[in-house]
């Protein structure tokens, strides 16, 4: 269910943007409906990403062959925030900048793994991860081609993220109900990348439009090793084993906005 809750709101969307046209008791037949100029606006909607920790097993240096790791799923979260830009109108030809900034709610993931093999302690493996606060933006290029009251466009630049991720490692020895803490960190996470997109923008009046938008953002991957070791008992690990997390750095988004032009020269 998660996983289609961004594509489906950008499907109301595209239903809602079709209906307003509609509606309209005059169609227009030649492009005066005009997109020049400075605007502002909000917007909301859904964020999914494939960023959760995907913690690996290492003993000195080399993966362990046995350790069966569970899939990390698509997270779909609310993300709202606001938009301000600049478009210069060339008859039907509109070229933009456009900067934003979005937040996204924050949400705890957990994930458990039970191992039986013969390399690590055998037992269950519990790995949680946690964004707060979090958000982001962009400053981004916008290229679009105006149809009157419509303006279809495609859009990417520069992308940037910021948070205080919170991991946690703990153990559960087979047999017993003893839970060891592996590790447990907080931190300052600021990333840059990229993002692409596209989205269909409507002028409901003179200095009023609504659009519906998808944008994909790209971090980088990335990787992260903490050290597994406890006194408990169960906890017999070998010397050098680790645990590196393995992370996709990617997020989509998809949303709805309003938009007030203010006009310009």
């Amino acid at each position: 269910m998660k996983r289609i809750l961004a594509p489906a709101m950008a499907l109301v969307g595209l239903s809602a943007l079709s209906g307003m046209a509609y509606g309209q008791a005059v169609v227009l037949t030649s492009n005066t409906y005009s997109w020049g100029g400075f605007y502002a606006g909000v917007n909301a909607g859904g964020a999914f990403n494939r960023t959760c920790a995907n913690w690996t097993p290492y003993v000195n240096g080399v993966p362990v062959a046995d350790y069966v790791l569970n899939n990390c799923p698509n997270n779909s979260e609310f993300t709202g925030g606001a938009q301000l830009g600049y478009n210069f109108a060339f008859d039907q030809i509109v070229l933009g900048l456009e900067a934003d900034y979005n937040g996204w709610s924050s949400k705890s993931k957990t994930r458990q793994d039970v191992y039986t093999g013969a390399i690590l302690p055998p037992g269950t493996y519990t790995f949680s991860g946690k964004e707060s606060p979090n958000g982001g933006g962009t400053v981004r290029l916008r290229f679009g081609y105006a149809m009157n009251q419509w303006l279809p466009y495609v859009t990417g630049g520069f992308a940037y993220a910021s948070g205080s991720p919170t991991t946690a490692i703990y153990f559960t020895p087979a047999g017993t109900t003893n839970t060891e803490v592996l590790s447990s960190k907080t931190r300052t996470l600021n990333a840059n990348g990229w993002t692409a997109g596209g989205g269909l923008e409507y002028g409901v009046m003179t200095n009023l439009s609504v659009k519906v938008e998808y944008l994909y953002l790209q971090f980088g991957h990335g990787s992260k090793s903490v050290g597994g070791a406890c006194t408990g008992p169960g906890c017999n690990f070998a010397p050098g084993t680790t645990f590196t997390s393995h992370n996709s750095g990617e997020l989509g988004m998809a949303r709805l906005g309003v938009n007030w032009n203010f006009g310009g020269p």
